[in-house]
């Protein structure tokens, strides 16, 4: 069996302690294959995913996917001026540096957004940065991911792929930044609220089950409350999914 995983650092492989992929593929006896990568936005997660699984089919038939989603508020240009390709991804990269990650996010990514972050993006891609973030809309995002949720989902159910769709970082925002009634999004909200296999993504995260349990983030001198699960979380979290995986 395999057990696929992608997201962003929340289940990343390299991690100093066990995470959630790693402890459900020993718990089903499954060799792991984790595309996760830090700083990843939802975008390359989808793709990425699609990508292997359409290879990992062609040698395996027992495949169990767990697809982790990140914060909506991150986005991905090609980006060919820095040479180095991601995972056989072509010159994708997330809109990401060190400066920015290292911004003391403890207020909150939307309650205290830098005005002026773009800045710290690499040079080649400071307009577009600047221009995403002026234009960036919360309800445009969640409808654009819910879409490639559900093209993702049934590709997999289709093709035999067991799949666990759930999101690692938070819940998908409300009124009145998203209305779940609007005509653009109500079907594919009644869609993916149908599918047990979809955590629903309004009602749950990884991050907020982290913190119910009492698991502070182990960064969260730098996040605040947003910042990444500690061990004992990965390890609660995996049962929880094994649940849902073992339900289905």
């Amino acid at each position: 069996m395999i057990v696929y995983s992608n997201s962003c650092s929340f289940g990343a492989p390299d991690q100093e302690h066990k995470i959630y992929p790693g402890i459900i593929a020993e718990k089903m006896s499954g060799k792991l294959y984790n595309d996760g990568m830090s700083g990843s936005c939802n975008r390359r997660i989808i793709r990425t995913s699609l990508r292997s699984l359409i290879e990992l089919k062609e040698s395996y038939s027992d495949i169990l996917a767990l697809i982790g989603l990140t914060f909506i508020g991150r986005t991905e240009l090609w980006q060919p001026h820095l040479q180095t390709k991601q995972f056989s991804d072509g010159d994708f990269h997330s809109i990401h540096s060190e400066a920015i990650a290292n911004l003391d996010w403890s207020g909150g990514f939307f309650t205290k957004m830098y005005p002026d972050i773009y800045k710290l993006a690499h040079p080649e891609v400071m307009d577009y940065y600047k221009n995403w973030l002026l234009h960036f809309s919360k309800e445009a995002a969640v409808t654009e991911l819910l879409s490639d949720i559900i093209m993702l989902y049934n590709f997999a159910i289709h093709n035999d792929i067991k799949i666990l769709i759930f999101s690692n970082c938070q819940k998908f925002p409300i009124l009145p930044d998203v209305d779940r009634e609007a005509p653009f999004l109500k079907s594919l909200v009644k869609y993916a609220k149908l599918k047990t296999n979809i955590i629903d993504p309004w009602e749950f995260s990884f991050a907020d089950f982290a913190l119910e349990l009492g698991h502070l983030p182990k960064d969260k001198e730098v996040y605040g409350i947003h910042g990444h699960p500690n061990e004992q979380a990965h390890i609660d979290f995996s049962e929880y999914l094994l649940t849902k995986i073992c339900s289905k």
